[in-house]
């Protein structure tokens, strides 16, 4: 058990970057090791960050309502595996008075069941892409924490997000690439200390010489096991395929690739699956971002068309995050009203948004 002082001390890093770049596969590669653990995804930090962050003085209803709430967020609920009651007596441990919400928070993580096995945890991981866009958020919580922005190829990520999510848009997709890695770059000019910046494809290319650099600058020491994540994910896997049936089907559908060895079977796909066309928008849009990165055009046409489309995404993608932003900004019962709504919008017009899709996904597989 950590005393509160070594709580305190324990280094938050955050995995960022545009979803489908390899954050999983990243998370899984440094959860092998001993002294870091690295958890499910879940926003549940920014979600009860309004609600719970200017807390001064914890009592025992306070704990309770924290506690309450947690378990609203669907992925937290279904995905952690942790019993609230002994989440309840592992927290109790600690002395009321001294708990905060960042301290809450870490105590949260270290009761996730990571199927590696752990010594004294003195890292630990969150990977969350959709964090890209509350960083400054979470340094308010957390200021001492770091930061690994993961790129990839945007044609290829085009790729994975149809498959993974069905997002058919590829100007979307793009934009959405563009935007994420914009707003994290603009971070990074700013506090370089605080960010490593790797490529997907130089991770799995070569992850003899990257994964050492990455352990490097979250100060833990390279283990040679590392590379062997794929033995435990993969037993574990099929010995528990029965028990979590919505785990089961996140790896099946997202994740199946974390069941192999570090390969490169996922770089360059978009060469023979993405057409002529696609190709065009998608460099249109991102091209520009991309060379910053090595990502270089393949064409370079230039149609009033594609400048309609790149606009048109980029403020449909702009006004989405301030709703996003400002939605976890809010209270928390104006939040459930909004939910209510965006949830009763699908049910009685099958209207779906990108605020009830995946919730209301979750309650299908929990009927099957």
């Amino acid at each position: 058990m950590l005393t509160l002082d070594e709580i305190r001390d324990l280094q938050f890093v955050f995995i960022i970057g545009k979803g489908r770049s390899g954050t999983s596969l990243l998370q899984t590669i440094l959860d092998t090791h001993p002294n870091v653990l690295s958890t499910m995804e879940s926003p549940f930090i920014i979600l009860l960050k309004k609600k719970y962050f200017h807390l001064k003085k914890w009592e025992s209803h306070n704990i309770d309502a924290f506690i309450s709430d947690l378990y609203e967020e669907k992925k937290f609920k279904h995905l952690w595996n942790i019993d609230s009651k002994e989440l309840r007596r592992f927290i109790d441990q600690y002395p009321l008075n001294e708990l905060n919400f960042g301290i809450l928070c870490k105590l949260i993580y270290l009761n996730f069941p990571s199927p590696f096995k752990k010594e004294k945890i003195s890292l630990l991981i969150d990977k969350n892409p959709s964090y890209s866009i509350f960083i400054k958020e979470l340094w308010e919580v957390f200021p001492d924490a770091k930061f690994i922005h993961l790129i990839r190829d945007y044609r290829d990520n085009i790729i994975s997000s149809r498959k993974a999510f069905g997002h058919k848009n590829i100007a979307l997709t793009a934009q959405t690439w563009v935007i994420y890695n914009t707003i994290i770059d603009t971070l990074k000019e700013k506090h370089p200390n605080k960010f490593f910046t790797i490529r997907y494809e130089d991770l799995v290319t070569s992850p003899e010489n990257f994964i050492p650099e990455i352990c490097h600058f979250l100060d833990v020491s390279f283990r040679k096991e590392m590379f062997d994540f794929h033995l435990k994910t993969s037993d574990l896997f099929h010995e528990k395929k029965s028990e979590n049936k919505i785990l089961t089907d996140v790896i099946n559908t997202i994740h199946l690739n974390l069941l192999n060895p570090i390969n490169t079977t996922q770089i360059n796909n978009w060469k023979n699956e993405l057409t002529q066309s696609e190709i065009q928008i998608a460099e249109y849009i991102a091209g520009n971002t991309g060379k910053k990165y090595d990502y270089y055009q393949t064409t370079n046409i230039r149609k009033f068309n594609y400048f309609y489309i790149s606009s048109k995404t980029y403020l449909q993608l702009k006004l989405n995050n301030w709703i996003t932003i400002n939605y976890y900004k809010s209270p928390s019962f104006i939040r459930n009203i909004l939910k209510s709504f965006s949830t009763s919008l699908f049910k009685w017009f099958n209207f779906t948004t990108r605020y009830n899709k995946a919730e209301l996904q979750l309650k299908k597989k929990l009927k099957k």
